[in-house]
């Protein structure tokens, strides 16, 4: 009967100094129906908050979702809200996420929306929703927008997201990114795009092509995105990086991929490990993912380890 007894996924993480604690936004699913039947059952998607002193343990803010669907007809984001990302500036929260107008996972209509709020409870949707649309012009984004990750670089914004198009004369989801002076209005650079597809290659972790969810940090002279592939069945994460000279192009796929790997048979990520979230914290990354088992249940994970040199 809660809001998210379907399924919980896509983390964004983020350390939140008005609060002093870290927070996560991420989607959940209420039910569509019983008994639970995976992706069939699912009904619209909110977003949920959590907060944790130590990137390990959270606890939920609360038992409902901070941001929902509008439920007014026409809207972008009539029947729910998903994949969200939390970047904060100047001391406002600025919510991007992609809105959905029918219920299932992740089904109608799919374009990115922004809302801003000055304490993660009140919202003010913005009056240019939807900021970035599918384009027929651009067969590489003409179908969907999906999860949003935004970065600063030199006083410019940069929005990485994936899309579902074709490049190619394939079909399939691809990373592509847009820049704002402002954080509301975006200019989608389909001049460079898509920034990353999957190889394609028979056999592969990524061999469908997809390229999926980034999450984009820099270290150093160096921009690193994560980001998940399929073979066809299965989801992991891999990384790509590129130089700060070249960002936001010139995107170079990690040669140990995938860097997240499945679970054993039996284990809570043996179906999926992907949709990445990365934070580095006292010299240590975190790689907080979406995991689901043999049964499709979905749930929230972290990967941790030290940082190498």
């Amino acid at each position: 009967g809660a809001w998210d007894d379907g399924m919980v996924e896509s983390p964004v993480v983020w350390w939140d100094e008005r609060v002093g604690r870290f927070g996560m936004v991420y989607t959940g699913y209420d039910w569509r129906g019983r008994p639970m039947e995976g992706y069939a059952s699912m009904g619209r998607p909110h977003v949920g908050l959590a907060w944790s002193d130590d990137l390990i343990a959270w606890e939920k803010a609360g038992d409902r979702p901070i941001f929902s669907g509008s439920g007014l007809p026409g809207t972008p984001d009539q029947v729910g809200t998903a994949g969200p990302f939390v970047y904060v500036h100047d001391g406002q929260y600025f919510l991007y996420y992609f809105g959905t107008t029918e219920a299932g996972y992740e089904k109608g209509h799919k374009t990115m929306c922004l809302a801003t709020s000055d304490d993660l409870t009140h919202w003010n949707r913005h009056p240019g929703n939807p900021i970035i649309s599918p384009d027929a012009q651009f067969p590489w984004r003409n179908e969907a927008i999906w999860h949003p990750h935004v970065v600063a670089s030199e006083g410019r914004f940069y929005c990485f997201f994936n899309v579902s198009g074709v490049h190619a004369d394939h079909h399939e989801e691809f990373i592509g990114h847009a820049e704002s002076d402002d954080l509301c209005t975006w200019t989608v650079r389909d001049d460079l795009a898509p920034l990353l597809v999957g190889s394609r290659t028979p056999g592969a972790w990524d061999a469908t092509g997809r390229a999926g969810d980034p999450a984009v940090w820099r270290v150093g002279d160096y921009w690193w995105m994560a980001w998940y592939s399929w073979d066809g069945r299965s989801t992991q994460d891999g990384y790509a990086w590129t130089t700060h000279e070249a960002f936001p192009a010139g995107w170079q796929v990690w040669d140990e991929n995938p860097v997240l790997r499945l679970g054993p048979a039996g284990s809570f990520d043996a179906w999926h490990a992907g949709k990445p979230h990365i934070i580095v914290y006292n010299q240590r990354w975190y790689h907080f993912y979406t995991a689901v088992d043999d049964q499709e249940r979905r749930g929230i994970a972290v990967a941790s380890g030290d940082l190498r040199a």
